[in-house]
C-alpha cells in the first residue's frame, strides 16, 4: 500500500509536467490563433467592399442556373405525363370501342336468345300435342296388337313364346339397324358401350323367356341319326315359327319355310355329317379352315340346290348330344321331339340374347339385319324374299378326346332372293333346282292370317313406341333447351349491364384524361417557350460573375487563403485547449486517487493493529484457559486420591465433586473458545496480509503500464508540438476517444471490497474480498463496493489523453485477480 501511493505521487507528478507542456503549445496555438485572426481582419477590409455585390451576382447565377435546371425538368416530367396521359387515353379509346362492341353483342345475342326461346316455347307447345295424339293412338294400338296376339295364340298349338321388349327391340335397332334413324355404326371404341347396353337388356329377356314342355311331343321318340323327313319337317316349323315370333315383333317381315329351303337345311346336314362323322362340327372345314362353318358342305348344298356358292347365310350352334348325363348313365340326351325342339329353342335365344359373350352377330342373322340385311336396294321399306331352314345334324357315338361323345349341330341356313334386274349385288336363283313356290305353314292351323295381323298390330306398336320416344326426347330436349335459354337471357341482362356501367365509367375516364392532356400540352408549351430566356439569363448571369471575379481575383484569393490559415489556427487552438482539459482532469483523477490510497492504507494499518493486538490477547486467554485448565484437573485428581477411602461414606463429597467437574468441563469450554478465537484471528490475519500482496501486486502492473504509458507520451509530444495535418489530428482524436472508452471500460471491472474491523467483538475481524459479477476474470480488491481504482484511472486517463492514439493491446492479456 505504501509503494502503490510512492507510485500514485510519481505519476502525478509526471502529469503535472505532463500539463506543463499542454499548456506551453496553448500558448503557442492562441498566440498563432491572434496572428492569423490579424491577418484575416486586414484581408477582410479589402473584400468587404465587394462582397455584398459579388454574393448578389453569384446568387443571380445560381438562381439562374437553377431556374433553367427545374424548368428542363418540370419539361421532362410534364412530356413523361403528356406520354402516360396519350397511352392511357388510347387504352381507355380501346376499352370504350371493345366494350361498346361486346355491349352490341350481347344486346343481338339477347334478342337472339329471346326470339329462340320463344320459338322452342312454340315448338314444345305443338311437339306436346303431338305427343299427346301419339299417346292416344299408341293405347289404342297396344290393345289392338294384344288381341291380335291372342287370337294368333288361339290358333296356334305351340305353346312355346319368345317375347321382345320394347327396350331391347329400340336397342337392337341402334346398333344393328343401319336404316334406324338413331343406328350408331360399331367401332371397336364403342364395343364397350354396345355390351354394356345390349348385355343387360339380353339378360332380362333370357330369364323372362323359357321353352314350354309339351308332353305330345315326349310321347314321340326320335333317333337323332335316324331323322325322317317328317321329323325334320315339324323340328322347324317349330324353329321357324319362333324366328318368326322374333322378327314380327321387331318389324321384321315372317320369313318362309319352303320345301326349297327344307331340301337346302337338310343337305347341308347331311353334307357336314360327312364330312364330321366322328369329330365337332365347329371344326369347320376338313383340312381345318373356316373354324365354325364347313363352308365346303354349305356351297356343295348351295350348288345343288341352283344357288351360286357364298350366298347363303349361316347361324351355329353346336354341342353334343351323346355322353355322360346327369344320372351318371352315358346315352343321348335327346330322345324324343320335346328334347330337340328343346335344344332349338336354346339355339335361337342364345342367337339373339347372347350377353355371356357380347355377341349379336347371329342375332342380325335371325332378323336380317347389318351384313345380312334384306332390305331392297332400291326401296328400304320393302324387304327381299327370304327363306331360312334348319340344319339339324348328328354323328353316331364314338371315342372323342378319351371319352364317348355323340356331336350336335343346329344352324340356321338363310337365303335372300335378291335376283332384280339391275341389282348389282343380285345372285340368280335356279328356281327349277330350289322350290320356292310351295311354302310351308310353320303351324299346323292355318295361322297366316292371324299372324300377318298381329305382326301388323305389332309394327304399329313399334312405330308409335318410336314417335313416343322420339316425342318424349324432344319434349326433354325442348325443356332442356329452354332452361338453358332462360339462363342465357339472365346471363346476358346481367352482362349488358356490367359492360353499359363499365362503358360509361371509361367514357368519364377518357374525358378526364382528354382534358388533363389539354392542360399537359399547355404547361409543355409554356415550359419550351421560356426556355430560351432561361438559357440567356443563365449564360448573362454566369458571364458576369466569372468577369467580376476575374476583376477581383486577387482580393478573392487572399481572403480565401486568409479564411484557411485562420480556421487551421482556430481548430488548433481547439485541439490544444481540449488537450489542457484532458490533461487537468487526469491530474485530478490521480490526485483523488492518491488521497483514497492513503485513507484505504490508513484503515488497513489500523485493522492490522487491531488484529495483532486481538492476536496477543488471545494467545494469552488461551495460555491462562491451559493453565486453570491444567490446575483444575490436578485439584480434581488431588482431591480423588486424598479423600477416596471417604468418598463411598459421605455423600455430600459427591457435591464437590459435581462442582469440580462442571468447574473442569467450563474450563475446558473456555479453553476451547480461545483456540476458535485464536484460529479464526490467525486466519483473517492471513486473509489481509494476502489482500496487501495482491495490492502491492496490482500496483506494480500498474507501474509497468505507466512507465510503458510515459515512453509513449515522450515519443508523442513532438508530434502533438507539429500538429501540422488536421485531418491526421482528428483521426487520431477519434482513436484516442475509442481507446479511452476501452479503458474506462475495463477499469469498470476492478473493484475490491472490505469490511471494518469490530472493536467489540470477541471474534477477529474479517476483510473478505467482493468480485464484481459482471467479468470475475478481471476483479480486482477494492476499497469500497462499486469504488474505481482512482490512481489506476487517474493515470490512465491522463496518458491516453496526453498520446491522442494507440492502443493498451497488452492490457488485453493481462489477468488482473
Amino acid at each position: 500500500m505504501v509503494g502503490q501511493r510512492t507510485n500514485v505521487e510519481s505519476e502525478i507528478k509526471t502529469n503535472t509536467e505532463t500539463l506543463n507542456n499542454v499548456n506551453e503549445q496553448l500558448n503557442k496555438a492562441q498566440a498563432d490563433s491572434a496572428q492569423a485572426q490579424k491577418h484575416f481582419d486586414a484581408v477582410q477590409k479589402d473584400y468587404a467592399p465587394i462582397q455584398n455585390e459579388y454574393n448578389a451576382k453569384k446568387n443571380a447565377a445560381e438562381k439562374a442556373a437553377q431556374d433553367l435546371k427545374q424548368n428542363e425538368t418540370d419539361l421532362a416530367q410534364s412530356q413523361k405525363q403528356l406520354s402516360d396521359l396519350q397511352t392511357k387515353n388510347n387504352d381507355l379509346a380501346k376499352t370504350v370501342n371493345s366494350t361498346q362492341g361486346q355491349l352490341d353483342n350481347a344486346n343481338k345475342d339477347l334478342a337472339n336468345a329471346k326470339t329462340d326461346m320463344n320459338q322452342s316455347q312454340d315448338k314444345l307447345n305443338d311437339v306436346t300435342k303431338q305427343n299427346s295424339d301419339v299417346n292416344g293412338k299408341l293405347t289404342s294400338a297396344i290393345a289392338k296388337r294384344d288381341q291380335a296376339k291372342s287370337a294368333l295364340d288361339s290358333q296356334s298349338e305351340n305353346q312355346t313364346k319368345i317375347v321382345i321388349t320394347p327396350e331391347f327391340n329400340k336397342a337392337f335397332h341402334k346398333w344393328n339397324d343401319n336404316h334406324d334413324p338413331n343406328y350408331v355404326q360399331w367401332t371397336p371404341e364403342k364395343d364397350a358401350e354396345m355390351v354394356k347396353e345390349l348385355g343387360a337388356l339380353s339378360k332380362q329377356e333370357a330369364e323372362m323367356n323359357h321353352f314350354e314342355h309339351n308332353a305330345k311331343d315326349k310321347e314321340h321318340k326320335i333317333d337323332m341319326m335316324h331323322l325322317t323327313y317328317e321329323e325334320r319337317l315339324e323340328a322347324n316349323k317349330f324353329g321357324i315359327n319362333l324366328v318368326n315370333q322374333i322378327r314380327t315383333q321387331m318389324g321384321k317381315k315372317p320369313v318362309k319355310l319352303t320345301v326349297g329351303s327344307l331340301k337346302y337345311a337338310n343337305d347341308v346336314a347331311k353334307y357336314y355329317e360327312a364330312d364330321h362323322p366322328a369329330d365337332d362340327f365347329a371344326n369347320g372345314n376338313v383340312d381345318g379352315s373356316h373354324p365354325g362353318h364347313d363352308t365346303k358342305a354349305i356351297n356343295k348344298a348351295l350348288v345343288e340346290n341352283g344357288v351360286k356358292p357364298g350366298m347363303g347365310g349361316e347361324a351355329g350352334f353346336y354341342g353334343t348330344y351323346y355322353g355322360f348325363q346327369t344320372d351318371g348313365q352315358i346315352r343321348s340326351s335327346i330322345n324324343n321331339m320335346d328334347d330337340l325342339k328343346h335344344n332349338i329353342y336354346n339355339a335361337v335365344t342364345r342367337w339373339m340374347f347372347n350377353y355371356e359373350q357380347g355377341e349379336w352377330l347371329h342375332a342380325s342373322i335371325v332378323t336380317s339385319m347389318n351384313m345380312w340385311d334384306n332390305t331392297n336396294y332400291k326401296n328400304h321399306n320393302e324387304e327381299d324374299p327370304t327363306y331360312f331352314g334348319f340344319a339339324i345334324m348328328a354323328n353316331a357315338p364314338h371315342e372323342e378326346n378319351g371319352a364317348m361323345t355323340g356331336d350336335l349341330g343346329i344352324n340356321l341356313e338363310t337365303i335372300v332372293d335378291n335376283t332384280i334386274p339391275g341389282n348389282p349385288l343380285s345372285h340368280p336363283i335356279d328356281y327349277n333346282k330350289f322350290n320356292v313356290k310351295d311354302v310351308i305353314p310353320t303351324d299346323n292351323s292355318d295361322s297366316s292370317q292371324a299372324g300377318q295381323i298381329y305382326a301388323a298390330a305389332q309394327n304399329e306398336v313399334n312405330t308409335l313406341q318410336g314417335q313416343k320416344t322420339d316425342l318424349d326426347n324432344q319434349i326433354k330436349s325442348l325443356n332442356d333447351h329452354i332452361t338453358q335459354s332462360q339462363t342465357r337471357v339472365n346471363d346476358l341482362a346481367k352482362t349488358i349491364t356490367d359492360l353499359s356501367t363499365k362503358l360509361a365509367n371509361a367514357k368519364t375516364e377518357q374525358g378526364t384524361v382528354q382534358g388533363q392532356i389539354g392542360q399537359t400540352t399547355k404547361h409543355i408549351d409554356d415550359l419550351k417557350t421560356a426556355q430560351p430566356a432561361l438559357i440567356q439569363t443563365r449564360d448573362n448571369t454566369a458571364k458576369v460573375l466569372a468577369d467580376y471575379e476575374q476583376i477581383h481575383a486577387t482580393v478573392f484569393n487572399d481572403y480565401n487563403n486568409a479564411k484557411s490559415q485562420l480556421d487551421q489556427a482556430d481548430n488548433k487552438l481547439q485541439s490544444a485547449t481540449k488537450a489542457k482539459d484532458e490533461a487537468e482532469k487526469v491530474l485530478n483523477q490521480n490526485k483523488a486517487k492518491l488521497a483514497k490510497i492513503n485513507q484505504e492504507l490508513d484503515t488497513v494499518k489500523a485493522q492490522l493493529a487491531d488484529l495483532t493486538a486481538q492476536l496477543s490477547d488471545a494467545k494469552a486467554s488461551q495460555a491462562s484457559a491451559k493453565a486453570n485448565l491444567e490446575k483444575a484437573q490436578a485439584d480434581y485428581n488431588n482431591y480423588v486420591n486424598t479423600h477416596k477411602d471417604l468418598i463411598a461414606q459421605i455423600s455430600d463429597s459427591d457435591k464437590e465433586v459435581t462442582a469440580k467437574k462442571e468447574a473442569l468441563a467450563k474450563a475446558q469450554s473456555a479453553y476451547d473458545k480461545a483456540s476458535q478465537e485464536y484460529e479464526e484471528a490467525k486466519n483473517e490475519v492471513a486473509k489481509l496480509d494476502n489482500k496487501v500482496k495482491d495490492l502491492d501486486q496490482s500496483i506494480a502492473t500498474s507501474q509497468d503500464s505507466i512507465k510503458k504509458l510515459n515512453s509513449r507520451i515522450t515519443s508523442n509530444t513532438q508530434i502533438i508540438e507539429s500538429n501540422k495535418q488536421v485531418h491526421a489530428q482528428a483521426s487520431k482524436l477519434a482513436a484516442r476517444k475509442a481507446f479511452d472508452a476501452q479503458i474506462n471500460k475495463a477499469l469498470d471491472k476492478v473493484v475490491y471490497a472490505a469490511k471494518p474491523v469490530n472493536q467489540h467483538t470477541a471474534k477477529a475481524a474479517t476483510v473478505k474480498p467482493a468480485v464484481s459479477t459482471k467479468n470475475t476474470k478481471h476483479a480486482l480488491p477494492q476499497t469500497g463496493a462499486n469504488d474505481k481504482l482512482s490512481l489506476f484511472a487517474a493515470l490512465a486517463g491522463l496518458s491516453l489523453s496526453s498520446i491522442g492514439l494507440g492502443s493498451l493491446v497488452s492490457d488485453k492479456k493481462r489477468k488482473r485477480n
